[in-house]
């Protein structure tokens, strides 16, 4: 019998431009930077990111639930509420997951954590 939830703790941040760069960049439309700038880089003005760890550990987590068929739950602790609901359940760093009762904190926990789910 498995979990029927696996909680992931995660934190996404905004993504961080130079705009004085690009504004400066802006001012060269003769040599074509400006509209290169326009088109390259206009959809990440948009949204959030996650780092590389948060990343590895979410595709983890999925392939681990998609195993077992639990749910997942994921929690961004960059929002005030899920940082409080992180902080209630001991976690103070990103990634972690809550699986079974048990906490795995960082992504190599996480990774030992999902190798012996595979013994289940």
């Amino acid at each position: 019998m498995g979990t029927s939830v696996i909680e992931v703790f995660v934190c996404s941040h905004s993504r961080v431009f130079d705009i004085d760069h690009y504004r400066e960049m802006s001012q060269h439309v003769q040599c074509g930077l400006a509209r290169w700038v326009y088109d390259s880089l206009s959809s990440q003005f948009k949204g959030r990111i996650l780092s590389d760890k948060d990343v590895q550990t979410l595709n983890k987590v999925f392939e681990v639930a998609r195993r077992l068929g639990c749910d997942v739950e994921v929690h961004d602790i960059s929002r005030i509420k899920e940082r409080l609901k992180a902080l209630k359940r001991g976690i103070l760093s990103t990634p972690s997951i809550v699986m079974n009762g048990s906490k795995y904190v960082g992504l190599d926990q996480v990774l030992l954590a999902g190798a012996s789910t595979h013994s289940i």
